[in-house]
């Protein structure tokens, strides 16, 4: 395999499973040089463990991506483990266990606020401080993952979910506008149907249903890989991508070509 990112320092978040778990496999396995990082230290350390069995150059360490003290440590850690920050994928996000249950007038506060800190607090605090290692050392890449909720109408996604996924493209946009004359480029993927542990908090059974009510917005009508959402990070996170920013890119089998 090309290693494309071989010298590179690179930042994944919610690196446990899912897009984060594939995003760090792509990454480690072209060359760059990983930090991950994942709430869940169990399946942190075995995805670390894993790609090191396989030759990667990589490193764990357990973060609350909400917790600002938390991302403002585990930047500090990634450049004295790596000697630099070049790239960064913010993985990190939730619909939370009834964000997509009740209807908007029924939404709890407790949900609505978990769920902004979850899915947009920790991009902002994660871009925060890469952003400002970033402008003191070169310049960099960041990727954010939003979500088609953040876009247009998804039924099957709840209001707090939307919106916290509309902000975190943004967000994107200013920082993509607000940094480009100090070479910093910052843009997000917009999943399509993409099957992660996400989809089954509520029971796999449940998971299923929603994959199988969603999939026929897709032109594409199959699930979307992980591994293809990673595959989307590393090619905006490249050099044939120099002049890629503030985009937001739909990784969706085709479902925004309808709207």
């Amino acid at each position: 395999m090309t290693q494309r990112f071989e010298g590179k320092a690179v930042l994944v978040t919610a690196a446990g499973d899912g897009i984060g778990m594939a995003t760090a496999d792509v990454f480690a396995r072209q060359g760059a040089r990983v930090m991950l990082s994942d709430i869940n230290e169990t399946t942190g350390q075995a995805v670390t463990e894993r790609l090191r069995k396989e030759g990667c150059e990589v490193a764990f360490l357990h973060a609350d991506a909400t917790e600002e003290s938390d991302v403002e440590r585990l930047v500090a850690h990634t450049v004295e483990t790596f000697g630099a920050l070049d790239i960064a994928a913010n993985v990190v996000g939730d619909a939370h266990r009834d964000a997509a249950g009740p209807e908007f007038h029924q939404q709890s506060l407790e949900s609505w606020e978990h769920t902004q800190a979850v899915s947009l607090r920790s991009v902002f605090l994660s871009m925060k401080h890469e952003i400002a290692y970033m402008i003191e050392h070169g310049g960099g890449v960041i990727t954010n993952v939003t979500s088609l909720a953040g876009m247009l109408y998804v039924d099957a996604a709840g209001a707090a979910y939307a919106a916290s996924k509309a902000g975190v493209i943004r967000l994107t946009k200013f920082a993509a506008v607000s940094y480009a004359d100090r070479a910093i480029r910052v843009n997000c993927i917009a999943p399509g149907v993409t099957p992660t542990n996400g989809y089954n908090k509520a029971g796999e059974e449940m998971g299923q249903m929603v994959i199988d009510h969603l999939l026929p917005n897709q032109p594409i009508k199959r699930p979307i890989a992980t591994s293809e959402q990673a595959d989307a990070i590393a090619w905006l996170s490249c050099k044939e991508a120099a002049m890629v920013t503030g985009h937001v890119l739909p990784i969706d089998g085709g479902w925004t070509a309808l709207c």
